[in-house]
């Protein structure tokens, strides 16, 4: 039996334009899922980051919303785990790594609710490296995916009887050649392969590579691919290829990557760092990201060096948050509430102070409660502020 994987990531930016984003719905989403929750042989793995939810909450596509959640209750989906706004992983602190990957569920339970339970994890384009795997297997994850290329460049042969592990984390493997011939490649004339030719081939090919015997292979492609980025795809593809798969039951099934977990056995390997951008020479050259930290790109070099600026002032920032949550500034209210304690006091503008950093749209309202607490603290004793507090009091932010 061949066992096949396939994997749709679907994503925008936070910052899509709004007309792309009604082209890519009508394109490609509603007729994906419409496709997904109407065949029963549909069994797709997909990645959902928030970013893209977010943006579809917005805009207010409830249908699709509820479609997705459909796919997820009728279980014709799995849903997988990523970061929130598609960071590239092992390039950002692992605190970052921990904030994005929390968000990214959290958001998502609220909208979907219990049916959105991510045994699996997608890493931003198939980003893998060693330093993420700590993070991924703590916050819970089941495994892993990224590409073949950076493994067959060591190993030179994929695993189809076994799944490769990397410190106990299954680590699954992208076929990056037939997953670049659907989304990428056409024939001699220029034109995609359907479904049906696919699915034909990959049949074919599978029993000469598994000599006959259980094996897995995993497709995975951005879900933008059918539909948007190839007008008709859904139609001459995967409407084709799930056809074709009904008519060989006996020879091919698909699956959801969980499942592969009960069907295979897992071997400790070494799986590189490396994405599904990254071609042997990127590799050989130790160049894993190119795309997103390529050493010959100046501009990578500067966008990262800004990235890490925002990094360390939004850490001072949580520096100073943290201190102003003391609870002294609450503590003397109580204790003393005749009294403004110059701690509350310090207190008040320490919150002041990060809203202003943080959020200056908001100061307004911060300056409208600040006023109140000095109503509050006025009712009770005759309060007087030394010129000192007088005049930061009196500041316009």
């Amino acid at each position: 039996m061949i066992y096949l994987g396939f994997l749709l990531h679907i994503y925008q930016p936070p910052n899509q334009f709004d007309d792309v984003l009604a082209r890519i719905v009508d394109e490609c989403y509603r007729p994906l899922f419409n496709l997904i929750n109407s065949r029963d042989n549909a069994n797709f793995t997909i990645n959902l980051n928030w970013s893209l939810t977010e943006i579809l909450i917005r805009n207010k596509y409830d249908d699709l919303l509820e479609s997705i959640k459909v796919a997820l209750k009728k279980e014709r989906i799995e849903i997988t785990g990523t970061a929130a706004y598609h960071a590239i992983l092992p390039l950002i602190p692992r605190t970052e790594q921990i904030r994005q990957i929390l968000l990214n569920y959290e958001k998502n339970r609220e909208v979907f609710g219990e049916a959105y339970h991510p045994r699996g994890f997608f890493p931003p384009e198939m980003a893998f490296g060693h330093d993420i795997i700590e993070t991924i297997k703590e916050l819970g994850y089941k495994w892993v995916i990224t590409d073949d290329i950076p493994f067959t460049c060591i190993h030179h042969n994929v695993p189809y009887n076994y799944i490769a592990t990397v410190e106990d984390l299954p680590v699954f493997l992208r076929s990056n050649l037939w997953s670049n011939k659907i989304s990428l490649l056409t024939n001699c004339r220029g034109e995609k392969f359907s479904g049906k030719d696919i699915a034909s081939w990959l049949i074919e090919d599978m029993n000469k590579w598994f000599n006959n015997q259980d094996g897995y292979i995993i497709l995975a492609m951005d879900g933008e691919t059918f539909g948007h980025h190839i007008k008709g795809y859904i139609e001459l593809f995967l409407e084709q290829f799930l056809d074709h798969l009904v008519a060989f039951p006996s020879k091919i099934q698909m699956i959801h990557i969980s499942n592969l977990l009960d069907l295979f056995p897992t071997k400790e390997k070494e799986v590189p760092p490396g994405s599904w951008s990254t071609s042997p020479d990127d590799f050989w050259e130790g160049n894993f990201f190119p795309l997103w930290k390529n050493k010959y790109n100046e501009a990578h070099k500067l966008l990262w060096d800004l990235t890490d600026l925002a990094t360390g002032a939004v850490n001072k920032l949580h520096e100073r948050l943290d201190k102003s949550l003391n609870s002294c500034t609450f503590w003397w209210t109580a204790v003393k509430p005749e009294e403004v304690s110059p701690i509350t006091f310090s207190g008040i503008e320490m919150l002041m102070d990060v809203i202003r950093l943080a959020d200056p749209e908001s100061m307004p309202k911060a300056m409208e409660i600040r006023s109140q607490l000095e109503r509050v603290f006025s009712s009770r004793t005759n309060m007087k502020f030394t010129p000192q507090e007088q005049m930061i009091r009196d500041l316009e932010w």
